[in-house]
């Protein structure tokens, strides 16, 4: 009786500390039964502002069930984000100081080497980008989608401690890396491509003929016969007629990736999504699949974590040529597959007990020392989650219905 007491009077104390009100979620174990995973790096990661600034430290790596030392090349990692105070990382593991011999650690995902250090930075709940990936994963698994991939074809995390020297560096994610094993690929299949917007622009909207620096290939080299791969595609969302466009879009682009994205996209308001950041992923060269990545800029905030969005008018999804030919073209799927999925998945209370179950694998003390360390991290509380899903949901539900109808 006295451990459910405390039970409840921890999750009570972890809900005013994160900013929940009285709605009732699920309860989750409490924090003092998790310890988070800590690493510790020897070495100097100082002054790293480009990202072919590659080093080499030592790394030691402790946990409940996880226990390795080794060596790591490290840099930093991201686009928009590499000006910000405290970096994300990649990493390679290796076994010897020559960085010669990969060393391969299973997280759950297989036995992998490569791994990114997510910062969080406009985020202080650390949870928006792990939590929106795993809803990601959820619905990309109930249509069968990257089955063979961990997450579906998303990332997938967990929150670790991060120092260096012995000096706390920070509240991190330890990531799967937007990396071929994220797809489970073949980096010497050369049908297996991936694609990735690293801006906003008329390239990325599809109102220009791809090229490559407005686009990277993530998986796959950067010839020629590579991008006319890309530009079939491309040119296919430019040019078909609305009929052509309807009927040969599966020759294309897989229906069933493109109606999740759009939908929780929209429903996620992920105003960094509709072209910046947007995968593209073939394993034939021919059929591409869109997939989501870097989703900090979800459930209503800013890709700043210095402002909340408008909940009522969205992002301007519209100035993609993809997204709007896909919002006329499909309507009537798009409606049809957001309320299959409104049933269980999209729903308050199964997005809200995701947050929480994450947010009970940070104990609070690393809360604490992750402010005392960045004084200036942006974001905003679950309180703020809580409330654009009150407004957001009901408004979705009425413009897809509105779909339905027409």
């Amino acid at each position: 009786m006295v451990r459910k007491v405390l039970l409840i009077m921890t999750v009570l104390l972890l809900s005013v500390s994160l900013g929940f009100s009285n709605t009732k979620f699920k309860e989750s174990e409490s924090k003092e039964e998790y310890s988070i995973p800590k690493v510790y790096f020897e070495g100097n990661i100082n002054e790293m502002y480009d990202k072919s600034d590659e080093r080499k430290i030592k790394l030691k790596y402790e946990s409940n069930d996880i226990n390795f030392e080794g060596y790591a090349s490290i840099k930093i990692q991201g686009s928009s984000s590499l000006r910000y105070e405290k970096k994300n990382y990649t990493i390679k593991l290796y076994d010897d100081e020559n960085l010669e011999n990969k060393k391969t650690i299973d997280f759950g995902w297989g036995k992998q080497s490569k791994y990114c250090l997510k910062a969080n930075w406009i985020d202080k709940t650390h949870a928006r980008n792990v939590v929106t990936a795993k809803l990601v994963g959820e619905v990309q698994e109930k249509y069968s989608l990257f089955e063979s991939s961990p997450n579906n074809g998303a990332i997938d995390g967990f929150p670790v401690e991060i120092y260096i020297n012995d000096e706390f560096l920070g509240v991190y994610t330890w990531n799967i890396p937007k990396d071929a094993w994220m797809f489970d690929m073949d980096e010497n299949n050369p049908n297996h491509l991936v694609v990735v917007a690293e801006e906003w622009s008329d390239n990325t909207l599809f109102k220009e003929e791809p090229r490559l620096g407005s686009w990277e290939f993530e998986v796959g080299e950067p010839t020629e016969e590579n991008l006319n791969k890309f530009k079939r595609l491309a040119n296919f969302i430019m040019y078909s007629d609305d009929e052509t466009f309807e009927n040969e879009f599966r020759d294309y682009l897989d229906l069933n990736a493109t109606l999740n994205y759009f939908i929780i996209m929209e429903f996620a308001e992920l105003q960094d999504n509709v072209t910046k950041n947007l995968i593209l992923v073939t394993y034939d060269g021919i059929i591409w699949s869109p997939t989501l990545y870097d989703l900090d800029s979800s459930w209503g905030t800013s890709p700043w974590g210095t402002s909340k969005l408008d909940y009522y008018n969205s992002y301007d999804y519209l100035a993609s040529t993809l997204w709007q030919r896909v919002s006329e073209v499909f309507k009537g799927e798009i409606a049809n597959r957001y309320f299959e999925l409104r049933k269980n998945i999209l729903t308050k209370e199964h997005v809200m007990n995701l947050f929480y179950d994450f947010e009970n694998m940070i104990p609070r003390e690393s809360f604490k020392k992750e402010e005392a360390r960045w004084t200036l991290i942006p974001g905003y509380s679950y309180t703020q989650i809580e409330k654009f899903l009150d407004i957001r949901i009901p408004l979705i539900d009425d413009k897809m219905k509105k779909r339905k109808e027409s």
